[in-house]
């Protein structure tokens, strides 16, 4: 969380590595203002930048329960800024973030909800699509970001996105690398709470190559009514979700491509829902570690291992690992190929004891592709082995994902 000035993996643009991942809204500002430069420039002269971005996406699967052919699209469209206040032009800013979402299917069914355990899809415990929900209008992030010490640390309040501070790698977003929980955040053996909460989260460099991250977070919170979070996030019967990240980089600014860590993380008990069944209560909570490795090899290949091992009933999965690369630059720079593989075996508390297999396997690759200064159009194939409510022994799945920008 410093402004030190780092070059983006996915585009060769030029953004503020500060211990967040690539879909945080800062970062996601910095690239698009660095691909075209145009009028925005008198106003982030005065502090102030903002972001706009449709996407669409659409799945399809001859491999239903039973089958049958299955298909889910949906569409998010996003609003997003910060105001920098205090600090302009120092390496000690402070400012307001923001970014609003609308989160909407096309038809009865959402990618979110495409792969999970309802009889007309394709019974495969995961979410092949997390971010595509119908959920509706969404307020991500609201929070005060402050720069300190120079930019070594940063310590930011307020609603915000937790999967932007924790575990973080630079194929993590599922607008611009995969678009599968288990090879996102957490690799599906991490709980975690929606997506904009009442939170408190810092990092800082400890040296040249080591920092720390650590956050604490309403495990209760819901994004489409974040001023309930007064009452979820203080209330007598408040449930936290907490993390701590010991990290080492080649340099505060590869933080999020040369890089290993191990997150440490709890999800409090008597929670609203789990990942599993979000309708139902959890009263157990959870707790588990995660890692991460990424290097670049090469000036364009970053391969990476990941992975986690958990405990309770918040995470999809007691221990999940995963393997792939990601190819930046490949036919233009602004272009980006991702592969990877992952084994999961299922949460023994509440999915192994309904379901027809203990493990599954899953596989993805897309390709990334911007045409022009506004238009980015990514295919996208995933392979699933023995899902786990299907009596099918594999699924395919095709999908493509289309966004636009300015």
């Amino acid at each position: 969380m410093a402004i030190v000035m780092a070059a983006s993996p996915m585009s060769g643009v030029v953004y503020g590595a500060n211990f967040e991942g690539p879909d945080s809204v800062e970062n996601t500002i910095a690239e698009q203002k660095a691909q075209k430069k145009s009028w925005r420039e008198s106003l982030a002269e005065d502090g102030f930048t903002f972001g706009a971005d449709y996407f669409a996406l659409g799945l399809t699967s001859g491999d239903g329960v039973g089958g049958d052919s299955v298909d889910a699209s949906s569409g998010v469209a996003r609003l997003y800024g910060s105001w920098h206040l205090l600090g302009k032009d120092t390496q000690n800013s402070g400012s307001l973030v923001w970014k609003v979402e609308h989160r909407h299917a096309y038809g009865d069914t959402s990618p979110k909800e495409f792969g999970f355990i309802g009889s007309d899809q394709i019974g495969y415990v995961g979410l092949i699509a997390p971010a595509f929900s119908d959920q509706g209008f969404r307020v991500t992030d609201l929070n005060w970001k402050q720069k300190i010490n120079d930019g070594k640390g940063t310590i930011v309040v307020g609603w915000q996105d937790v999967t932007n501070y924790a575990d973080v790698y630079a194929l993590a977003s599922p607008w611009s690398g995969f678009t599968n929980l288990v090879f996102s955040t957490g690799s599906g053996a991490m709980g975690l709470p929606d997506d904009g909460v009442l939170a408190l989260s810092a990092g800082h460099m400890l040296g040249e190559n080591f920092y720390v991250v650590g956050g604490i977070a309403d495990a209760k919170g819901k994004s489409d009514d974040i001023f309930d979070g007064f009452d979820t996030a203080f209330g007598s019967d408040a449930s936290y979700f907490t993390t701590l990240e010991l990290g080492w980089t080649a340099s505060q600014e590869q933080i999020y491509t040369d890089n290993f860590h191990v997150t440490f993380w709890d999800f409090g008990d008597d929670t609203r829902h789990n990942l599993a069944y979000p309708d139902q209560n959890n009263t157990d909570g959870g707790k588990g570690v995660n890692f991460s490795w990424s290097q670049f090899m090469t000036d364009q290949v970053m391969p990476f291992v990941r992975g986690g091992i958990s405990e309770g009933q918040v995470a999809l999965y007691d221990k999940s690992l995963s393997v792939g690369f990601g190819y930046f630059g490949l036919g233009k720079p602004t272009n980006n190929l991702g592969v990877a593989v992952n084994w999961s075996e299922l949460n023994e508390e509440i999915l192994q004891p309904v379901a027809n297999s203990d493990e599954q396997w899953t596989a993805e690759i897309y390709y990334n592709m911007q045409f022009g200064d506004h238009f980015q159009v990514t295919p996208d194939i995933q392979y699933i082995k023995d899902p786990a409510f299907s009596n099918e022994s594999s699924a395919w799945v095709f999908g493509i994902r289309a966004r636009v920008f300015i």
